[in-house]
């Protein structure tokens, strides 16, 4: 191998962060306050391992673009400095290489770039890429023969990132930026073109319905470049405290460790929750604040908008239920029971046209009295004809299953080829009228039976109709068409990104089939998981009333001899 093979060797060995870090990185521990060697796991099991892998080996596309990666976690887990640390490698030894990270606040950039200074001077020096400046203080530019340079921005700024066309990008606590939206409006063009550029956003979970909640939401699905990344708070090494022996258990523990024992939970963990909850005051004051900042899960994490539609208490039950699924959007239907022969089923459905921004939509439920239950779901973008296709046919497998359509719209298309199909079990909300038509006072009926069922009957599975509840807003009173946002010349931001609420919609079209079915019980095979006493036969039921009766009958014949044997002696002597 000549110099110059061996000198391109020795570049593309130090741009891999697996490589380089791993062997010359030294940074602060959170822990001791030392500078020690960069490991992945000293802080967290799997997290700083996904955040390195990534910038080593990011994902690609079917197109063979870079993916870019969304990451959900606990308070002091490294996130923010590991992102900056693994692309320190790809900027210092990539020539022209344009490295940005926008944190929330101005200090919070200088932090996170002072730390990153620190890297940069514990290299070796023999390997240690050579700069241009040595008084920079939010910047790094190495020299162009070698690399490129980092630089750090504020987003207490509306317009941050305008004009930026990094190579690597990093977005810091985005929850807390001024206008996550508004700037990312801004930053995408500059991302979407370049097939290798990297991007990691990360930030602790916030308030549902926010742009944070629906950045996540869309990461989690997988859309366009997106791919997403949670880690519960115990994957944090550092988030557990010894388990005194004398310790004994509460009943919301137990319950914790039963719902996630297996996914990690310990006691260690439960002990941390503890200290936490005693030290600081706003979560001791607010015990549901731990699950914000030290998330189980990444459904009950969110904080529940002030806005929001659906009460809290209405979605409690659902979103900390241990029999949810998590949603797969490649497959587009998912089924959680397959049909019973005796039982009612209703499909809500909620279309989208040919070219529209949302999903199509349909949920099955399973109607007895008093427990309506999600068998079904499906979510995806399709046409009306294959959408009526995808209804007649689970409908038909789900018992002929009443279907209810929403009729505005492309609606009316999706129940003319019902009809023409001949598919008979149609929602008629008036005489000829098939389908259930969308006005504000049906919407805010629908809402009601919505929360109602939420807080009654309702049994679901499906985790990511969970996300939409929580940050449903019914606004389709208030949103604009897209004809109206080209005459007005600029998005609304009012206007809801709308597939992120169709499987809601479906299932207010749903509950509306359900107040038509015919009342059913449960059949007697389900009725004996409930809290009831049954006889195990006819006769049996008869010897228990037998044996009942006569040991009345020897109680009542004892209660007489002992009445009649106390007159006798009570009598007085007899008078002669």
């Amino acid at each position: 191998m000549d110099d110059n093979a061996a000198a391109l060797k020795a570049l593309e060995w130090l741009r891999d962060p697996r490589s380089s870090l791993l062997s010359l990185g030294q940074v602060h521990d959170q822990k001791t306050g030392q500078f020690v060697k960069y490991a992945p796991d000293r802080l967290t099991h799997t997290l700083q391992q996904g955040i390195l892998d990534y910038a080593s080996a990011p994902p690609r596309t079917s197109s063979g673009q870079t993916k870019f990666l969304t990451v959900l976690t606990a308070r002091q887990m490294g996130k923010s400095l590991s992102s900056e640390y693994v692309l320190y490698p790809k900027a210092a030894y990539q020539p022209g290489h344009d490295h940005v990270c926008i944190a929330d606040t101005r200090d919070r950039a200088e932090y996170l770039h002072k730390r990153v200074h620190h890297l940069h001077e514990r290299w070796p020096t023999a390997l240690r890429s050579e700069t241009l400046a040595t008084r920079e203080t939010r910047q790094l530019t190495f020299h162009p023969r070698q690399g490129g340079k980092m630089r750090v921005l504020s987003a207490e700024a509306g317009t941050v990132g305008v004009g930026q066309s990094p190579d690597s990008f990093h977005a810091s606590e985005c929850a807390f930026w001024a206008d996550f939206a508004g700037s990312m409006f801004l930053i995408w063009p500059s991302l979407m073109n370049r097939d290798h550029a990297l991007a990691i956003f990360e930030c602790t979970p916030w308030e549902a319905n926010g742009d944070w909640h629906h950045h996540c939401l869309e990461a989690k699905r997988g859309a366009g470049r997106h791919c997403y990344v949670f880690a519960p708070f115990w994957d944090g090494v550092l988030n557990e405290r010894p388990w005194a022996k004398d310790d004994v258990l509460e009943n919301e523990e137990i319950a914790l460790l039963n719902q996630y024992g297996e996914s990690g939970l310990r006691k260690e963990h439960l002990a941390f929750r503890r200290l936490m909850m005693d030290t600081d005051v706003k979560i001791r004051r607010n015990p549901e604040l731990f699950r914000v900042f030290y998330p189980f899960d990444d459904i009950s994490c969110w904080i529940t908008a002030s806005n929001a539609a659906i009460p809290a208490g209405a979605i409690e039950k659902h979103k900390n239920s241990p029999d949810l699924v998590d949603w797969n959007p490649v497959m587009g239907y998912q089924e959680y029971e397959a049909p019973q022969p005796d039982a009612l089923y209703v499909l809500g459905a909620d279309p989208c046209g040919h070219a529209a921004r949302d999903h199509a939509s349909f949920q099955v439920l399973k109607c007895y009295d008093g427990e309506w239950t999600q068998v079904a779901t499906y979510a995806e973008h399709s046409e009306p004809i294959v959408f009526s296709n995808k209804i007649v046919e689970i409908a038909t497998r789900y018992n002929k299953a009443m279907v209810v359509v929403e009729s505005n719209g492309v609606g009316q298309s999706v129940l003319a080829l019902l009809r023409d199909w001949d598919y008979r079990n149609l929602f008629y909300e008036k005489l000829k009228r098939p389908g259930f038509t969308t006005t504000s006072k049906s919407l805010d009926q629908s809402l009601g039976w919505l929360v109602d069922g939420l807080l009654d009957e309702l049994v679901l599975y499906d985790k990511d109709l969970i996300d939409q509840l929580m940050s449903y807003k019914n606004d389709k009173r208030i949103e604009e068409n897209p004809n109206s946002e080209i005459m007005r010349g600029s998005s609304s931001r009012r206007r809801r990104d709308r597939h992120h609420w169709d499987k809601v919609s479906a299932l207010m079209m749903a509950l509306a089939g359900v107040r038509q079915l015919p009342r059913r019980q449960k059949p007697q095979a389900e009725r004996l998981e409930e809290n009831v006493v049954l006889f195990p036969s006819w006769d049996a039921w008869n010897d228990y009333q037998n044996k009942a009766n006569a040991d009345k009958r020897k109680r009542e014949a004892g209660s007489s001899l002992r009445k009649s044997h106390g007159a006798w002696y009570n009598k007085g002597p007899r008078r002669r």
